[in-house]
């Protein structure tokens, strides 16, 4: 499928970042950064896998360990142990070698799915984030950290469960790039796509971070109705549109949007509509003279 890689590309990734000076970590070293207030003196990068799936081990592992890198199997623990999943004795070996194991539910679920009962929602959920931190927890013996959220959907109701479950963070597939000070639970992850040539690996690698706050609709919310986004770009203190490229897109829909120096502030309108369901915002930065873009993403459900 598109999130299918042949070895031989993600050899040419691996060495590409290796070339490029980057140290692949784990999630608690990710956690220590995002939670300091220092700028990393290196390049970091965090490479993760979902679902548990065997050829991460018999494939992924050996190259990277190669290259000496760590990476980061995002999990749902009915899959471990079937057919085409790993083992948890497997999970263990990649936990030796310095891997971090973390949670994607119990069975890869759309946690945003509709009850007819709060109470149903609620032990779905509990079933889905509590029980399978659980179950790692047993199989492996350390804690774990991040709730990675199955498709990418993630609600605030869900949010909640998870950190009264104890995950200290939450992993999305929400553009743009990590920084120290942002939220734990909103981390950025880059899909990279099987069809990626090395310079689009490059481009979604070399993505730089962008401030974004009191953004509306939040992360995670789930609207009724939807007509525009607004936002603020706290550090976004010298704008003008000679110096810089700003861009705001919703996935599924178009934008018209406007930014106020003064304020700092970015509002933008849906022109047309936006099909039910979930949806990605993104705002895009490039300054013409160094030529870095820098990306904020985050995740709404219209409903």
């Amino acid at each position: 499928g598109k999130f299918m890689l042949s070895t031989r590309a993600f050899r040419d990734q691996m060495g590409l970042l290796k070339k490029q000076g980057y140290s692949a970590i784990n999630g608690n070293t990710l956690l220590e950064i995002l939670r300091g207030k220092e700028v990393p003196q290196r390049k970091y990068v965090v490479i993760s896998f979902d679902d548990g799936f065997l050829n991460v081990f018999t494939h992924a592992f050996p190259i990277m360990k190669e290259f000496g890198f760590v990476g980061v199997a995002c999990i749902y623990p009915e899959f471990i142990g079937s057919g085409g999943g790993m083992s948890w004795s497997q999970l263990k070996q990649l936990q030796t070698a310095g891997w971090s194991i973390e949670c994607h539910s119990m069975s890869h679920a759309d946690l945003a799915k509709s009850f007819p009962t709060a109470e149903a929602k609620k032990l779905f959920l509990e079933r889905e984030i509590l029980e399978p931190k659980k179950q790692i927890e047993t199989h492996l013996g350390t804690p774990v950290q991040f709730m990675v959220w199955p498709y990418g959907i993630y609600t605030e109701e869900a949010l909640k469960v998870a950190k009264e479950a104890g995950y200290v963070g939450a992993m999305t597939v929400d553009g743009g790039a990590n920084y120290p000070g942002l939220d734990v639970f909103q981390v950025k992850r880059q899909v990279v796509y099987g069809e990626d040539g090395l310079e689009k690996f490059t481009i979604r690698l070399e993505m730089g971070p962008i401030i974004i706050t009191e953004t509306s609709p939040r992360p995670g919310e789930v609207v009724s109705r939807f007509s525009g986004m607004h936002c603020r770009i706290p550090d976004l203190a010298d704008y003008s549109p000679a110096r810089y490229v700003l861009n705001a897109k919703v996935t599924g829909g178009k934008l018209e949007f406007g930014f106020d120096p003064q304020k700092r502030e970015l509002k933008a309108n849906l022109t047309g509509s936006l099909k039910r369901g979930s949806h990605f915002f993104d705002v895009y930065l490039r300054d013409r003279q160094t030529g870095i873009t820098c990306q904020h993403g985050w995740f709404f459900t219209l409903e």
